[in-house]
C-alpha cells in the first residue's frame, strides 16, 4: 500500500462499522481522515454508536493510527511468491502443480455423473472427504456439546458418517434390504470409499452395469442421509422397508429421466433390477 487513495478500507474485520457507515466504499486514505481518531467518526455512520459497538470503533481508530502511508506512492498489487517480477500464468501454474498434495483424481471423477443430481453428487463429494454435518463434525466445529454426539438412532453409538452409513444397526439395515433386491450377496467393507467401490465394481457383473449400480449406490446413501435428517429435525423415521422402495423409486428416476434408451417400467425395475440393466440370470 502506498498513499492508500486505491485500496478499500472496509473489510470484515469491522462488520458492524460497515453497516453503520455513509461511505462503505471509502479507501484507507479516506478512512485516515474520517476516522482515524477515536470519535472522530460521528460525521461518517448513520447513527451514535451503542456502547457495545464503541469498542470496534477503538480498535479501528488504533489501526489506522498504527498505519503509515506513503506520499506520492500509489498502491500497486504485489505477487509474494516473486516480488519482483510480479504475477505470471506460469509462476501460478508452477506453485499449484509442485505445492501441496497430490490430488486424488478418483474422489473427483467417480462422484459425478449425468443421471445423478448435482446436489446428490455434492453430497457424495462430502461425504468422501468427511465433511458432512454428522455430530461429531458438529462437535469438532464447536457447534454442538461434547455430550450430544449419541446417534439420532438411538444404538448408543457416536455419529460419525462410517458409523452412520455403514455400522449403525438400524441405519445400515438398509443395505441388506437393497442386496436382496439385486439378487446379490456381499460383505460390506467397513470404509466408506471401499463400500463404494465394491458396489459400483461389483464382482461377476459386466462392466456396463457400473453406472447403474453406481446411481443406486448414491439413492442408498442419499436416503439415508435424508432419514437421519427426518429424524433429528422431524422427530419422524421410517423402517428399512419403506427405505428401500424410496431407493428403487429415486434411482430409477434418475436412470430414466437422462437414459433415453432406458425403457424399461418402474414396475420392472422393482422386481428385476438385473435385467432392467440386460443381465442374464
Amino acid at each position: 500500500m502506498g498513499d492508500g487513495n486505491d485500496t478499500l478500507f472496509w473489510k470484515i474485520k469491522f462488520p458492524r462499522l460497515y453497516e453503520l457507515s455513509v461511505n462503505k466504499e471509502c479507501s484507507v486514505a479516506e478512512a485516515m481522515m474520517e476516522i482515524g481518531v477515536v470519535g472522530g467518526g460521528e460525521r461518517v455512520r448513520r447513527r451514535r454508536l451503542f456502547a457495545w459497538e464503541e469498542e470496534s470503533e477503538r480498535e479501528c481508530s488504533v489501526l489506522l493510527s498504527n498505519t503509515v502511508l506513503q506520499e506520492n506512492v500509489n498502491d500497486a498489487w504485489r505477487w509474494l511468491l516473486d516480488p519482483i517480477q510480479g504475477y505470471t500464468v506460469k509462476g501460478a501454474y508452477r506453485f499449484l502443480t509442485t505445492s501441496g498434495e497430490t490430488l486424488d483424481r478418483t474422489l473427483v471423477d467417480d462422484v459425478w455423473h449425468k443421471h445423478i443430481p448435482s446436489k446428490v453428487s455434492l453430497f457424495v463429494w462430502r461425504l468422501f472427504r468427511n465433511r458432512l454435518p454428522t455430530k461429531d463434525n458438529l462437535v469438532r466445529r464447536h457447534v454442538i456439546l461434547p455430550t450430544e454426539t449419541a446417534c439420532i438412532s438411538g444404538c448408543g453409538g457416536l455419529e460419525t458418517a462410517t458409523h452412520l452409513f455403514l455400522s449403525c444397526d438400524i441405519f445400515n439395515s438398509l443395505w441388506p434390504h437393497v442386496w436382496r433386491w439385486l439378487h446379490i450377496s456381499s460383505v460390506s467393507p467397513g470404509d466408506i470409499r471401499q463400500h463404494f467401490i465394491q458396489f459400483t465394481y461389483m464382482a461377476g457383473l459386466p462392466r456396463f452395469t457400473n453406472s447403474f449400480m453406481k446411481i443406486i449406490w448414491f439413492a442408498s446413501v442419499w436416503v439415508l442421509w435424508k432419514e437421519r435428517n427426518n429424524r433429528v429435525f422431524q422427530n419422524t423415521g421410517s423402517n428399512p422397508s419403506v427405505l428401500v422402495e424410496q431407493v428403487k423409486l429415486y434411482s430409477f428416476l434418475w436412470v430414466k429421466s437422462k437414459q433415453v434408451t432406458f425403457s424399461n417400467s418402474y414396475y420392472d425395475w422393482w422386481q428385476h433390477p438385473l435385467l432392467c440393466m440386460s443381465v442374464q440370470l
